[in-house]
C-alpha cells in the first residue's frame, strides 16, 4: 500500500460484536451516573453508581482500540494528507450528524424552557461557534451538551490519530511502550494535580475532570485513547477466557474510591480479552439487549442529559414530585432516555450517517474542474482575449 492510495480497511474490517455490547453497557452505565441528579440510589449500590464517570474512559480505550483496528493499516507507511483527510470526513460522517442537531436542540432549550434546569456558566452564543465546531473543551467554552465533552476531546484524539497511531503500531515496541507509560503519567498528573489542571475538587473521583478550562480534561481523554491503541497492539497476549478475571477486578475496583487508575488497566484487559470475540462474557455482552445497546449507545449517550433535566423540571410544575418516589422518576427516565435513543438512532442518526457517506463518496469521486487539460484551454482562452489582433497592412 502506497501512503497516497485510500485504503479499505474501515469497510472490510470485521465488527467485534462483544466490544459493541460493552459499548452499550458504558452507554447505560454513564445515565444511571447521571441519574444521581434525580435521586439518591440506595447506599448498597451508590458506591457502584458513583463510579460511572470511569464509564467514559471506558469509552476512550475502547475508542482507541476499534480505531486501530478500523484505520491502523491507513498510516503503516507514514502520514499522508490524502489518508488524512479520509479519516476525518469518515469520522466526522459518524458522529457529526447527532451532534449537531442534538448541541442546537440543547442551546434552544437552555435559553428557554430549561434556562431555570441548567447550569451553563457561559453565553450560549459565545460558546455555541466552538460547541459547532467540537473544540469548546480545549479551553475555549462550556459545554452546550453536558456529555458532549467527551465528544470534543476525542476530536482532539481524532486529529492527532496518525501521529498516535504510528507511535502505538508501527514503531519499535519499546517506544510503543515508552508512550504507554507517559500515558499513564499524564493519568497520574490529572488524578492526583493541583486545581489549575482539573479545576475540580474531584467530588466524585481521581479521574473525575469534565472542566472546559482544565488541561487535564483534553489530557484524560488523549491518554487513556492511546492507551487503546497500544492495547490493540498486545491484544494477543491476553486469551479470551481471562475476561471474566477482568470483569471481576473491573466490578470489584468500581465498588471502592482511589481505584480510578487500577481501573484503566483493568478495562484494557479487559478489552483485550474480549477482541477474540469468545468466552461466556463475550457471549453475554454478543446476546440481542447488550448488542442493541451498544448499537444506540451514541444517541443514548447525546440525548439522556437533556430528558433527565426535563423531567427534574416537569416533576413540580405538573404536581408530581410527591405522588411517585424520585427513584422510580430516575428508572422512568433511563427508560425514556433508551426508548428516545432508539427512535433517534433509527430515524436520524442510521439514516443522516449513511447520507453523510454517501455524500463524501461523490465528492471523492466528482472529477476535479482544473486539470491539466483544462488549465491549458483556461490560459489558451484568455491569451486570445488578452491579445489584439495585428492592424490589416496598408494598401
Amino acid at each position: 500500500m502506497t501512503p497516497a492510495a485510500i485504503p479499505t480497511t474501515a469497510r472490510k474490517s470485521r465488527e467485534i460484536k462483544a466490544l459493541t455490547g460493552l459499548r452499550g453497557v458504558a452507554a447505560l452505565y454513564v445515565v444511571f451516573f447521571h441519574a444521581n441528579g434525580l435521586v439518591a440510589f440506595p447506599s448498597l449500590i451508590k458506591p457502584f453508581i458513583r463510579h460511572g464517570y470511569m464509564a467514559v474512559d471506558l469509552f476512550f480505550i475502547l475508542s482507541g482500540f476499534v480505531m486501530a483496528i478500523t484505520y491502523a493499516d491507513w498510516f503503516r507507511d507514514g502520514f499522508s494528507l490524502k489518508n488524512f483527510k479520509q479519516f476525518l470526513l469518515v469520522r466526522l460522517a459518524r458522529i457529526y450528524p447527532l451532534y449537531i442537531l442534538m448541541t442546537l436542540i440543547t442551546a434552544v432549550a437552555i435559553t428557554t424552557v430549561l434556562s431555570d434546569t441548567y447550569r451553563f456558566d457561559d453565553d450560549v452564543l459565545r460558546a455555541l461557534p466552538f460547541n459547532i465546531t467540537m473544540t469548546h473543551v480545549w479551553g475555549l467554552a462550556y459545554s452546550i451538551v453536558p456529555p458532549s465533552w467527551s465528544i470534543s476531546t476525542e476530536w482532539a484524539a481524532y486529529l492527532l490519530f496518525p501521529f498516535s497511531i504510528m507511535l502505538a503500531m508501527w514503531m519499535p515496541r519499546r517506544y510503543a511502550l515508552m508512550g504507554t507509560a507517559v500515558a499513564f503519567a499524564v493519568l497520574t498528573s490529572v488524578a492526583f494535580g493541583p486545581f489549575w489542571m482539573t479545576h475540580t475538587h474531584h467530588h466524585a473521583g481521581q479521574l473525575d475532570v469534565v472542566h472546559s478550562y482544565a488541561p487535564g480534561t483534553l489530557l484524560r481523554c488523549l491518554a487513556s485513547f492511546y492507551i487503546g491503541l497500544v492495547a490493540f497492539r498486545f491484544k494477543d497476549l491476553i486469551p479470551a477466557r481471562a475476561s471474566g478475571l477482568f470483569l471481576l477486578i473491573a466490578l470489584v475496583l468500581l465498588c471502592y474510591k482511589a481505584t480510578d487508575l487500577w481501573l484503566i488497566a483493568a478495562f484494557a484487559g479487559l478489552i483485550m480479552s474480549l477482541s477474540h470475540d469468545e468466552g461466556l462474557v463475550a457471549r453475554l455482552l454478543q446476546s440481542r439487549i447488550t448488542y442493541w445497546l451498544g448499537v444506540i449507545s451514541f444517541a443514548l449517550y447525546l440525548v439522556h442529559d437533556l430528558i433527565q433535566k426535563i423531567i427534574l423540571k416537569s416533576l413540580p410544575a405538573w404536581g408530581l414530585a410527591g405522588n411517585i418516589s424520585r427513584l422510580n422518576w430516575a428508572l422512568i427516565s433511563i427508560a425514556l432516555s433508551i426508548g428516545i435513543a432508539a427512535v433517534t438512532h433509527y430515524y436520524y442518526e442510521k439514516p443522516s450517517r449513511i447520507w453523510a457517506r454517501n455524500l463524501i463518496k461523490r465528492l471523492e469521486n466528482r472529477k476535479p474542474v482544473f486539470t491539466r487539460e483544462n488549465y491549458g484551454k483556461l490560459v489558451g482562452f484568455v491569451r486570445d482575449l488578452t491579445v489584439r489582433p495585428s492592424p490589416p497592412p496598408a494598401e
